[in-house]
């Protein structure tokens, strides 16, 4: 990773971390150590819950005075976040969520591209997933340089714990959207890459934790409703194209367990969308190619299913 030794302590920018929490006891100390841990010496850190019931506040209690938090009902993880950057001093910010952790070296790192260039206003890396017990499972494969057009019509190839930008672009742009669940660090990157640079970093410098709870695992198709809704506010008609193959697989399997469940017409709305998607998909990779698979997948019950009363 890329340093800063060359730069003395007090000409360094002040970083704020913000860590939204709720009901993460069983993460959130590997979270707070991997930031304490970090080598960088200027790190302000934040911790905001939203009122845990479970031992979060005691792995808080136990903390040194260089981490400062509090606990509070909020109205979920955006809202903790703008909350945190409200308390900010730094110069640079991030968040890191509170079953994600950073890499040794990663804010460092982080802060010596940003000081490269002040038109940059986002840095990001690459990451890891990791496992439940914090064993990595693979690359975050997704991740590639900087690209606006491929960022609003593809993928979202920015990892959220890999990334830091600076204060003012964020806080120009109007901070992350509190009406947004399941993008609203996807809708921020688009944001803040059309009012200034972004840049690649292709040092791994976060890991990320995955397990069914998480929001993107769970989100469904709530959550893909979600992208498409975000996504039309930037000029773009449907899902980005990573996001679209996502939504006919689960278009798929909603309607194949509506069916087992004998919930008919709420069966045949998830085809008649998934169809409509994979047209979409046709014009990208081949008419034949994806309605044939499409029909396969839809006309094959899963294993072991039965219907449901």
């Amino acid at each position: 990773m890329r340093g800063i030794d060359s730069i003395s302590d007090r000409d360094l920018p002040l970083v704020t971390i913000v860590t939204p929490s709720y009901n993460q006891g069983e993460y959130i100390e590997a979270t707070i150590r991997s930031v304490l841990e970090q080598d960088y010496p200027r790190i302000e850190y934040l911790v905001i819950d939203g009122g845990s019931s479970d031992d979060t506040l005691e792995v808080l209690s136990r903390q040194t005075s260089r981490v400062r938090w509090l606990s509070e009902p909020d109205h979920g993880q955006g809202d903790a976040i703008r909350k945190g950057f409200a308390l900010a001093q730094g110069e640079i910010l991030a968040w890191l969520n509170a079953d994600d952790v950073y890499l040794p070296g990663a804010v460092s790192c982080a802060v010596a591209v940003l000081q490269e260039s002040s038109s940059v206003a986002l840095v990001y890396g690459n990451a890891e997933f990791i496992d439940r017990a914090g064993a990595v499972v693979g690359p975050c494969e997704q991740v590639e340089p900087f690209h606006l057009g491929r960022l609003i019509n593809d993928l979202d190839f920015i990892v959220q714990p890999a990334t830091f930008f600076r204060r003012e672009p964020y806080f120009s742009v109007g901070g992350l959207d509190p009406g947004l669940t399941y993008c609203l660090d996807y809708e921020l990157w688009i944001r803040m890459a059309q009012q200034g640079a972004a840049s690649f970093i292709p040092d791994v410098l976060a890991q990320v934790r995955i397990y069914p709870q998480t929001k993107t695992a769970s989100g469904g198709l709530a959550r893909l409703d979600e992208v498409e809704r975000m996504i039309q506010g930037f000029g773009r008609k449907t899902l980005p194209t990573e996001f679209e193959r996502e939504m006919v697989g689960a278009l798929r399997r909603h309607a194949q367990d509506a069916v087992a469940r004998g919930h008919l017409k709420t069966g045949a709305v998830a085809v008649w969308r998934c169809g409509r998607y994979a047209l979409r998909l046709a014009r990208r990779r081949g008419f034949r190619w994806v309605t044939s698979s499409i029909i396969r997948r839809l006309t094959q019950m899963p294993r072991n299913a039965a219907p449901r009363g």
